[in-house]
C-alpha cells in the first residue's frame, strides 16, 4: 500500500514538472518578439530616349543619387542595361535626382523602400529619362488675334532643324505678365506640342488663355522653346513649381498680345 502511494505520487510529481516546463516553452514561444530587419535591397531599371520618340540604348553610366530627410544620401551607377541596385539601403522615404550628360536632369520624389513579410527588397517601375532637347526657335511673332476661326492669337515661327513627319519637333509655350518670361519665370505653360513641319498652325484661343488664367483685356507676354518627347519634367514639392529640365535655351525674345 505505501509503494503503491509513493509509485502515485511521483507520477504526479513528474507530470506536474513536465507541465511547468512545457508551459514555460509554450508562452516563450508565443512571447519571442521576431527580428525586423532594417535595411534592403532597392532595384531599378532606366530607359533611355532621344528628344523624338525614338528609345535608344543610352543608358549605361546614368548616375543615381538618393537621400532623405534625415541627411543620408547614397549614390549608385546604371549598368550597360540601365538597371542600379541598392545593397542594403535603410528603409525609409528617399528622393531621387538622375542624371547624365546630354540629358536633362530627372528628380522623383517620395519613394517609399519598406520591408514586407513576403520580400525584403523595393522593385521600381521602369524610368524613362529623355534627352535635351535638339531643336531651337529662330523666328517668333504674332500673326494675328484669332485661332482656327475663333479670338484668340495666333503665331508665326521658325524652328530649326525643320520638323519633318519623320523627324518631329517638340515645343511648349510658356506665359506671364511680364516680359521676363522664360521656362523657369512664368505663370503658366502649355502642354507638350509636336510639328511635323513648319506649316503646323500655332496659337490659343481666349477660352484657352482665360483657362490658364489670364483677363481679357488683359496683356500676356509669351516664348516657345524646343522640349523633349521625354521632357523630364517634375514639380518640385519645395517651391511647387514644375520644372522643364530638358528645354532648349535657343530661342528668341518673349512676344506680347493682348487677351480679347
Amino acid at each position: 500500500m505505501i509503494y503503491t502511494l509513493n509509485l502515485n505520487l511521483r507520477i504526479i510529481l513528474i507530470a506536474c514538472v513536465m507541465g511547468i516546463v512545457i508551459t514555460q516553452e509554450s508562452c516563450s514561444k508565443e512571447t519571442a518578439t521576431p527580428i525586423q530587419a532594417s535595411s534592403g535591397k532597392l532595384i531599378g531599371n532606366i530607359q533611355t530616349w532621344d528628344d523624338k520618340t525614338v528609345s535608344t540604348n543610352d543608358a549605361g553610366g546614368i548616375s543615381i543619387s538618393l537621400n532623405n530627410l534625415t541627411g543620408f544620401s547614397t549614390n549608385s551607377t546604371t549598368d550597360a542595361s540601365g538597371k542600379f541596385l541598392f545593397e542594403n539601403l535603410p528603409f525609409d522615404v528617399y528622393d531621387m535626382i538622375i542624371s547624365k550628360a546630354g540629358y536633362g536632369t530627372l528628380k522623383v520624389f517620395g519613394i517609399s523602400h519598406t520591408s514586407s513579410s513576403s520580400s525584403l527588397f523595393t522593385l521600381l517601375p521602369t524610368i524613362s529619362f529623355g534627352k535635351n532637347s535638339t531643336t531651337s526657335v529662330s523666328a517668333f511673332s504674332v500673326a494675328g488675334n484669332s485661332f482656327n476661326g475663333v479670338p484668340g492669337v495666333s503665331f508665326n515661327y521658325g524652328l530649326n532643324p525643320t520638323p519633318s513627319s519623320s523627324s518631329r519637333a517638340f515645343i511648349r509655350y510658356f506665359f506671364s505678365t511680364t516680359p521676363d518670361v522664360s521656362s523657369t519665370n512664368y505663370v503658366a505653360y502649355s502642354s507638350l506640342y509636336n510639328f511635323s513641319s513648319l506649316s503646323n498652325v500655332a496659337g490659343f484661343t481666349s477660352n484657352d488663355l482665360i483657362g490658364m488664367g489670364f483677363s481679357t483685356g488683359q496683356t500676356v507676354y509669351v516664348r516657345m522653346y524646343g522640349d523633349s518627347f521625354k521632357a523630364n519634367d517634375f514639380t518640385d514639392p519645395n517651391t511647387n513649381k514644375r520644372e522643364f529640365p530638358n528645354i532648349n535655351s535657343n530661342t528668341t525674345a518673349a512676344v506680347s498680345f493682348i487677351v480679347l
